[in-house]
């Protein structure tokens, strides 16, 4: 599955002062709340029950995750001056530490290098590059970009959360995919203010129609969407 994402690419919680760079158009400043954006808060995990099979390689797979995401958020803030990509850096750093709670208290072994840009799973940092590369032509390109990224987290937790009765588990996958859906939802929205439209690579149509009219979800940590 990692391959076939990563051929993909090879083809191609945070925004309340959405700011128009140059030549860029203006954007709605009351589209999306910051705290939209924002992960809400994870809330104490009470319990850490034992790993099962192959649920350590899910909790470091999803370390090396959202550090990538970060960093090419990074990237492009830096180049484009958006605030949704500093924005969404701020709720990227947010699942990055979650998941290391789980690496804390399960005594993992973090793949983490810490250094912008590196990591330790070879999938990853091969996408990384090919990610930064498709979003550095244009700010379109870029948010497009982000999209992916989304798409690709959302199929990627809800894969380990089929996987897993682990409550743990279960509660920071499901902030986690909480936040990619309302960034997903973001950078939908504002790809329609440059007047493009993006077209879904890896969800299904119906899955992403369902999430991208669904309104931003705020939640109780959970992970739920809108409750349901």
């Amino acid at each position: 599955t990692k391959n076939m994402f990563f051929g993909m690419m090879l083809m191609a919680s945070a925004a309340m002062g959405f700011t128009a760079c140059s030549n860029s158009p203006a954007v709605d400043n009351q589209l999306f709340d910051e705290s939209d954006l924002k992960s809400a808060s994870l809330g104490p995990i009470t319990e850490f029950p034992p790993l099962v099979a192959g649920e350590d390689a899910g909790i470091l797979l999803m370390r090396e995750e959202e550090k990538m995401a970060h960093d090419v958020y990074a990237v492009f803030g830096a180049k484009y001056d958006l605030p949704i990509f500093d924005n969404i850096v701020a709720s990227e750093t947010n699942h990055y530490n979650a998941v290391g709670i789980l690496i804390t208290n399960y005594k993992l072994t973090d793949p983490s290098t810490g250094v912008a840009g590196t990591f330790t799973n070879t999938a990853i940092a091969g996408l990384y590059t090919q990610l930064v590369q498709s979003g550095s032509a244009s700010v379109v390109d870029a948010l497009k970009t982000g999209a992916y990224i989304e798409e690709y987290d959302i199929v990627d937790l809800e894969k380990l959360m089929a996987a897993t009765t682990n409550g743990a588990l279960l509660q920071v996958y499901g902030n986690l995919l909480r936040g990619s859906r309302n960034h997903l939802r973001a950078f939908v929205a504002t790809l329609e203010t440059y007047q493009a439209t993006y077209v879904p690579k890896i969800l299904s149509a119906e899955d992403f129609t369902a999430i991208i009219s669904s309104p931003m979800e705020t939640g109780n940590g959970k992970g739920t969407m809108n409750g349901n």
